[in-house]
């Protein structure tokens, strides 16, 4: 008996139509008779008065772009500029004239004031404005165009006006069958609140929320169609933390916001490099076991990725016992010089507090070397077709690493024109050094080596250092 219930339960529901349009549910209720009538003559009499406003502007713009045409004539052939000039803001100054314009026949604008369109061409799309151009002509002879831009607002507020008129008139005959569509409309606005709810929910991040898709009309088609929204965008926000975990926040975001265009190329940017490598990694390799060597590297580079974003930067790329960092590329940041050479001023702060803690447990020191460089470089995705890295190339990226190699322990180097530049020399402390030779360039380097920073700059800098030890100490 059960089954056989199932059986007939299951074969009304699959006669059951799969979609139910939600007029179907308003028909019996709402009078489509009345509400018909008055939606088709508030619709004739809203065209009515938009063809007599349109008409009424048409009719202004034409005799004003005439009158100013035929003003405009003699000042033409006598090469007045200041004239027309004057001739022009007149007649921008009144009424619904948004701009007006004056050019030669081969183009050149004589004189213009307000809104116009360059040459031929329109207004920008939602602009509210039409253009009307006449020809400057002179017995047989034409000798330019003019043009007017009329505002439409007032032909927007007028048919607002005559459509909130009609709205109210169709709204009072409605309400004769008001109180039956209250009630149904009761009935739907709760799937109406859930939606809301839904995607204040999206909103604030949390894509696990679902909607119940049991409804078998317009608003089920949109449930469903939420649900899978959120699910891809569940998808998305999961893609988006694996990437930032192998990429920095601002590559990953770059590559989300550009997926439709992933391919090799990139773009010039004016912006800072940094290289740092460990120096004798060699040698202390070959003393540790390799997971020591491998959670010393994850140390130092953890506390570097803090450095970077610290000031505004992003881990480039690691290699080996090195990294890439650049500033101002994934971001503006008008003061990427500056942070650049502080974050390796940091850095080498940083590694001398480490390494008093090493030398007071017993381990040897670690040091790294520094090289900076700023300049034009290209941003973008480098690589194969089939493999893909977001990274900057050029001479300014090269000179960074070459600086880094010639570096001693502990120093920071960067070209003599970058300390002297006038965002960084005022807040460095820098020292003479050496110029360098560098394989492709026919003249050495001038190069500086940066001591330290500015007071004010060097106490902001200790005061995080301090923050970054005891907050790596308490993880």
């Amino acid at each position: 008996m059960g089954s056989f219930f199932t059986r007939v339960r299951s074969g009304v529901v699959s006669r059951l139509p799969r979609h139910i349009p939600v007029a179907y549910k308003l028909g019996a209720i709402i009078s489509l008779l009345l509400v018909g009538s008055m939606a088709l003559l508030g619709a004739v009499i809203l065209e009515q008065q938009r063809a007599l406003l349109r008409a009424q502007m048409d009719t202004f713009g034409h005799s004003a772009v005439v009158q100013l045409a035929e003003s405009s004539k003699e000042l033409v052939l006598a090469d007045d500029g200041l004239a027309l000039e004057a001739l022009i803001v007149n007649l921008v100054g009144s009424g619904a004239v948004l701009g007006a314009a004056v050019q030669d026949r081969s183009g050149r604008v004589l004189a213009r004031a307000g809104r116009v369109p360059a040459g031929t061409q329109a207004l920008a799309p939602g602009a509210d404005a039409a253009v009307y151009r006449e020809s400057i002509r002179f017995r047989d002879m034409t000798l330019g165009t003019a043009m007017v831009t009329l505002s439409q607002a007032g032909e927007r507020r007028a048919v607002a006006a005559t459509l909130r008129s009609i709205l109210f008139t169709t709204l009072a005959v409605s309400l004769l069958g008001g109180a039956a569509a209250f009630a149904v409309g009761r009935h739907l606005s709760r799937p109406l609140h859930r939606l809301v709810e839904a995607t204040r929910a999206i909103g604030a991040g949390d894509y696990h929320h679902r909607l119940p898709e049991a409804r078998r009309d317009e608003l089920g088609h949109l449930m469903r169609a939420f649900n899978r929204m959120a699910l891809g965008l569940q998808e998305k926000s999961q893609v988006e933390g694996a990437l930032s975990r192998y990429v920095s926040d601002g590559v990953a975001r770059e590559i989300l916001s550009n997926l439709d265009r992933l391919g090799l190329g990139g773009r010039q940017v004016e912006a800072s490099v940094v290289f740092a490598d460990m120096a004798g990694f060699t040698r202390l390799a070959e003393t540790l076991p390799p997971d020591r060597v491998a959670g010393l590297l994850n140390t130092y580079f953890t506390y570097v990725s803090h450095i970077a974003r610290h000031y505004r930067g992003s881990i480039d790329k690691f290699m080996g016992d090195g990294v890439m960092l650049v500033f101002g590329v994934t971001e503006d940041d008008p003061d990427h010089r500056f942070h650049a050479i502080a974050s390796g001023v940091m850095l080498q702060s940083l590694v001398a507090r480490l390494n008093r803690l090493r030398q007071a447990a017993g381990e040897p020191p670690v040091q790294f070397r520094v090289g900076v460089n700023s300049g034009p470089m290209l941003a973008g995705n480098m690589g194969a077709e089939d493999r893909l890295q977001y990274t900057v190339v050029g001479d300014a990226v090269n000179l960074a690493a070459r600086l880094m190699a010639a570096a001693g322990p502990g120093e920071v180097l960067a070209p003599r024109d970058l300390c002297r530049h006038g965002d960084v020399r005022h807040r460095v402390r820098v020292q003479a050094h050496r110029d360098i030779p560098v394989r492709g360039k026919a003249e050495p380097v001038p190069t500086c080596r940066v001591a330290g920073l500015a007071p004010t700059c060097r106490q902001a800098m200790e005061a995080r250092l301090t923050r970054l030890l005891g907050e790596e100490t308490a993880a």
